[in-house]
């Protein structure tokens, strides 16, 4: 018998990585549809996780599509000691900033539709 007030973790796996011009295994029409219905990059290097509950009682399931958009190349002499950084180069003396976007889908990655891409987006652009 379950313990009142218990709790699960609910934790994000990686299930998926590639770009949007290569498509996704999983699914047929994803990519299409955030080409279509998003301003993520086409060449962005995405990163798709998953959080599932196996429990009935749980209905948990949410798709996360992570992906990273250099916002700006400073020198060495622009840079701030609180500035973080991601990529650097050696040749030129300067580093690029990312941007880290996280996209979320409350749905299994499989069962995606084209009305959740589109709403979950509009929400995404409003919380941005």
């Amino acid at each position: 018998m379950a313990v009142s007030g218990s709790s699960h973790n609910h934790g994000w796996k990686s299930v998926a990585t590639g770009k949007l011009l290569d498509g996704f295994s999983f699914h047929p029409k994803l990519a299409e549809w955030l080409s279509t219905y998003t301003s993520i990059p086409k060449d962005a290097d995405l990163e798709i996780l998953e959080v599932s509950c196996g429990e009935v009682s749980c209905p948990t399931e949410e798709t996360l599509i992570v992906w990273k958009e250099q916002r700006e190349t400073l020198s060495s002499p622009e840079l701030h000691p609180e500035t973080k950084t991601v990529g650097t180069s050696a040749h030129t003396g300067s580093i690029s900033l990312y941007r880290n976007h996280e996209f979320r889908i409350s749905r299994k990655k499989e069962n995606i539709s084209k009305m959740d891409v589109d709403l979950s987006w509009k929400r995404f652009q409003a919380k941005s």
